[in-house]
């Protein structure tokens, strides 16, 4: 047993629970995850919630198999046995179920979450505040891509807590999503005036080439490629202003210019081995595209040409080598 451990038995015992719990923060801050757990352990068998729901936390974002795929719901589900009211623990079990990919499970707990928000536990502060928490049920909506309802929730949000940089963004993006294009510009311009995202540059870039603007939906897609390095991490993202831009210069008839942005997208897709379907479309959809632009004839894929190729001779040659080398090994007892 760790000293860490002996250290946290001992607040306990003198009633200095808050002591143990920020040791148990330290060690989990220095990678000790078995002192950290076991700590929390002994918290929990003493009553302590904030451990229980510390411990949840922990499955939730951190462990690597998010305790086999329960996302600390369990310890959600024994904290909300007790305090049925907790702002905090509503929104975490919500946020377990939307992990496992249960939806509707997962908004039901954000309306309870925001039903209770006049009446919530005593023994605590929500974290987010009731406009926080509606907005945090709309990004839910909107990362299950059901844009349709994360509009109508947007647009009853405005209504509520008027407008700012992040509702205008949302708006844009939800009223693009839903192909309202033209009316999507004007709420995507009033974020962009207001902080260069390359979430809304992607956004307007995307109602303007759904316009068949492509010049300026080219323009947009420049300014995310320009900083696709901080959303590296967002393939679907990164994919779709990339090969978006080759067939913006597809439709302004810039060939080589297409056949880049093809290749870079071509690339970066065979880097990341198997593919979702909608991705793995798109990069079928490159693929053919280049084919089609190389036996036009018109172009020269200067990359492929970077790429260099020993002739058939010099191939024969630098085989028998290999066969020579090969043989004398064997004559001199390798292999």
């Amino acid at each position: 047993m760790s000293e860490y451990i002996e250290t946290a038995k001992q607040y306990i015992s003198e009633g200095n629970e808050e002591e143990a719990l920020k040791l148990a923060r330290k060690r989990h801050g220095k990678d000790d995850a078995e002192s950290y757990i076991a700590i929390l352990d002994l918290l929990i068998e003493n009553g302590n919630l904030a451990a229980l729901e510390e411990k949840g936390m922990y499955y939730q974002y951190y462990d690597p198999t998010h305790d086999d795929g329960d996302y600390g719901e369990k310890y959600f589900d024994e904290y909300l046995s007790k305090q049925p009211r907790s702002i905090n623990v509503l929104c975490d079990k919500a946020m377990s179920k939307f992990n496992k990919g249960n939806i509707d499970e997962s908004l039901e707990y954000m309306d309870k979450a925001v039903d209770k928000y006049k009446s919530y536990s005593s023994i605590e502060k929500p974290r987010l505040s009731k406009k926080e928490l509606i907005m945090a049920r709309i990004e839910l909506l909107i990362q299950a891509k059901r844009y349709e309802e994360a509009l109508k929730s947007i647009k009853q949000y405005e209504s509520q807590f008027g407008s700012d940089q992040k509702t205008d963004l949302y708006m844009g993006q939800m009223l693009q999503k839903n192909g309202k294009n033209r009316e999507a510009l004007e709420y995507l311009d009033k974020s962009l005036l207001q902080e260069d995202t390359l979430v809304a540059f992607n956004a307007k870039g995307d109602a303007l080439y759904e316009l068949k603007e492509y010049k300026e939906a080219l323009k947009c897609y420049k300014n995310c490629i320009q900083y696709e390095g901080k959303v590296e991490d967002d393939l679907e993202l990164v994919t779709n202003f990339n090969y978006k831009a080759a067939f913006c210069c597809v439709n302004l008839n810039d060939d080589e210019e297409a056949v880049k942005y093809l290749n870079k997208t071509i690339n970066m897709l065979n880097e990341h081995g198997r593919l979702p379907n909608d991705i793995e479309k798109i990069y079928q959809k490159c693929s053919f595209e280049k084919e089609r632009i190389m036996k036009t004839g018109k172009v020269e894929d200067k990359e492929f040409k970077r790429t260099k190729f020993f002739s058939a001779r010099s191939s024969i040659i630098i085989l028998l080598i290999i066969v020579i080398l090969y043989v004398i090994l064997k004559m001199k007892g390798y292999g």
